[in-house]
Parts: C-alpha cells; sequence; structure tokens
C-alpha cells in the first residue's frame, strides 16, 4: 500500500477563481481516477461554484458564502449571520471526519478553514506559492520546482507529490460535464447567428472580466477593430459573450463596430457558458475564467495578456496563441497601474495576425 492509499475521505481547498478552480480540475480527476475510492469533497466560493456541478470526482461541494463576510463590513447587521454562516460551515466542515486536506489555493483563509476542519494532516504549497503565511498552517508543505509554471502543471506537481502517477496517463481533459440541458442554453444564444450573412468561422469573444480583475482587460476599441476584421476578411460569425457585470461592456463594442454581429443571451451558469464555447470555432480574450472554461472545452483560444504571466496562465489543453505587448514592467500583475501600456499597445492587427496563424495550424491538421 503506498502512502496516498490511506486517504479515502479528502478535503480539497480551492475557493476562487473560475479559472483557478477549472485549473484544479486535471489534477483531481487525475486522483480520483488512479484511486476511485477516494471521496473527495471541494470547499468553494459561490461564484465559480457552478464549474464544480455534476464532477464525477466529487462527492460533495460545500459552499463558502463570501459575501456574507464582506459584507458585514458595510452594514453591521450581518455580522450575526456571517457568523452564525460561518459556524455552521466550520461545524459541516468538521462532520465529515476528513482524513486530509489539500489546499491549492494558499491564502490565510484558506489555510484557516484546513485548520478549522480539525483535520490534522493538512498538504498546501511552501513560499512563495503559499501567500500570506498560510504555509505555517500545513503539517506537509510542497515546494514548487523552479518558477513560471503553468498553474495546471502546478496543481499536477501537487498530487504527484502525493502520491498519483501523473505520468501514467495525460490528464489533458478537464471533464466538464456539459448536460443536454446546457447545450440546449447555449443554442438560444447560438440561434441568433442565423441572422448574420456570414459563412465564415463562428468566434466566441468575451470582452469583460471580474472587477477586481479589470486591470486585465484589453481596451474597448481593440474589440472594435477586431471585430470589423474578423467579418471583413474571414467572414466571421461573431457572438459577444458576457458574464455578471459585463453586460454594458459587451453593448458598447457591439454598438460601435460597423459589421454584422450578435451578443449573446444571459447564460445560467458556468457549464451553460461552456457549452457556448464548445459549440464555436475559435475563442478570444484575456486571460479570465471564460479563457480556461473554453481551453477546458479544447476549443482553440486566443489570449490577449497584459500584466500577467503568459506561461502561468495559458491556457492548457488545446491550441492557442498568446497576444501580448512586451514590456520591461510586464508581468506586474499591479492592480494600481494607470497607464495599462502593456494593454493599450496591443493593436488589433496584432490579434488578428494571432487568429489566422492559429487557423493556419488548425487547417494543416485537418
Amino acid at each position: 500500500m503506498t502512502a496516498i492509499d490511506k486517504y479515502r475521505n479528502v478535503l480539497i481547498i480551492r475557493l476562487g477563481a473560475i479559472g483557478d478552480v477549472v485549473r484544479t480540475l486535471p489534477a483531481v480527476n487525475l486522483w480520483q481516477r488512479q484511486y476511485p475510492e477516494t471521496r473527495f469533497t471541494w470547499l468553494v466560493e459561490p461564484a465559480a461554484a457552478s464549474v464544480l456541478q455534476g464532477q464525477a470526482a466529487l462527492e460533495k461541494v460545500i459552499i463558502f458564502e463570501r459575501n456574507l463576510f464582506s459584507g458585514f463590513l458595510r452594514s453591521p447587521g450581518n455580522l450575526i449571520r456571517a457568523g452564525l454562516s460561518l459556524t455552521a460551515l466550520i461545524a459541516e466542515l468538521r462532520a465529515e471526519n476528513f482524513d486530509l486536506v489539500v489546499d491549492f489555493h494558499g491564502i490565510l483563509k484558506t489555510a484557516l478553514f484546513a485548520r478549522l476542519s480539525g483535520v490534522k494532516e493538512i498538504v498546501g504549497f511552501a513560499r512563495p506559492d503559499a501567500k500570506e503565511g498560510s504555509a505555517r498552517f500545513y503539517s506537509r508543505q510542497f515546494q514548487v520546482p523552479g518558477s513560471g509554471i503553468n498553474r495546471v502543471e502546478r496543481a499536477l506537481a501537487l498530487v504527484e507529490y502525493l502520491g498519483v502517477d501523473i505520468s501514467r496517463e495525460i490528464p489533458a481533459g478537464y471533464r466538464l460535464p456539459v448536460t443536454a440541458l446546457n447545450r440546449e442554453a447555449a443554442r438560444e444564444s447560438l440561434a441568433l447567428l442565423a441572422e448574420l450573412p456570414g459563412r465564415g468561422p463562428i468566434i466566441a469573444l468575451h470582452p469583460g472580466s471580474s472587477r477586481k480583475t479589470a486591470y486585465k482587460r484589453w481596451h474597448q476599441n481593440g474589440y472594435v477593430g477586431l471585430v470589423n476584421a474578423l467579418v471583413e476578411k474571414l467572414d466571421a460569425r461573431i457572438i459577444l459573450t458576457w458574464g455578471p457585470g459585463e453586460r454594458e461592456t459587451v453593448e458598447l463594442i457591439a454598438g460601435n463596430v460597423r459589421v454584422p454581429r450578435v451578443v449573446a443571451k444571459k447564460t445560467a451558469s458556468l457549464l451553460d457558458l461552456a457549452a457556448l464555447f464548445a459549440a464555436c470555432d475559435l475563442y478570444i480574450g484575456g486571460d479570465t475564467g471564460p479563457s480556461h472554461l473554453a481551453a477546458a472545452m479544447q476549443v482553440p483560444a486566443v489570449v490577449i495578456f497584459g500584466p500577467t504571466h503568459p506561461k502561468v496562465n495559458a491556457p492548457y489543453g488545446t491550441y492557442y496563441r498568446i497576444v501580448r505587448y512586451p514590456l520591461p514592467c510586464s508581468p506586474c500583475r499591479k492592480r494600481s497601474c494607470k497607464t495599462r501600456l502593456c494593454l493599450e499597445a496591443v493593436g488589433w492587427r496584432r490579434v488578428l495576425a494571432a487568429v489566422e496563424d492559429l487557423r493556419s495550424e488548425l487547417e494543416s491538421y485537418e
């Protein structure tokens, strides 16, 4: 019996963000395939929870209601609700009697949840991948070899450290369990494409991002120029997709292009959005969660990078191109940057060239 065989009830912690939850799935799925008797529970925040729906590797998903805890700072009346919610969460974690916690997130909050679960054996990353002093709460720390490692490969390295054989099979599939209902929801948006005159590739553009990651968004003028060029040069059929808080951005772009295009209908879940991407020939967007959803569905992707690390955050498991304007200060992850030169300097012609190059590669395999 190998060391990993003794773990039969495991808590996975990766609260968010969407892209990071998606990129942790290959490691957990591979672990479950090799040790099918192991029971996995995942602790996650609401924004990313729907991507875990129907995951065969998971016995249970536990939701951490993050908004309750940030909300009481604005409204002290929510303090009691937040306290009761936290007490209930800790009680639920303890009742599961886990024999191992694996913290893929690596911040103080997740390390505290791991410790409060009552589990003695807690495994996580060592510094610098463990932030905010979280490593001090782990019974075992895994030092990621080298730097600039893709997030999917970093998660795989952690489960390899625990005893999973990652060389035995290539864990390229994320296993997003898109259902018939998800595909039906996607068809409502795809039906709009019938109104377009083009007969070229169906291309999804996702210009938005969460409020906290606005510093990663490519400029709207770039998307406007790109949409015009894709339709005029490739006869493309363009569908603009969006998530919570992003509709206004998409409408501004749609209102300024001179060519036919459609705006996707609202998606009810991340799997609905994944199903929509899966029906497209190509995806274009920034370094955000939807880009990793598209990659998980093995949709060829062109991703526009600015202040984040292109190797660490590159799509995984699909054909892709990265577009960026190299500057000495990038990558930096500086949310407070006033100029955002690394993104402002990226013109639509550079992105169009990447699209054409990727399409040429794909055609060579046909």
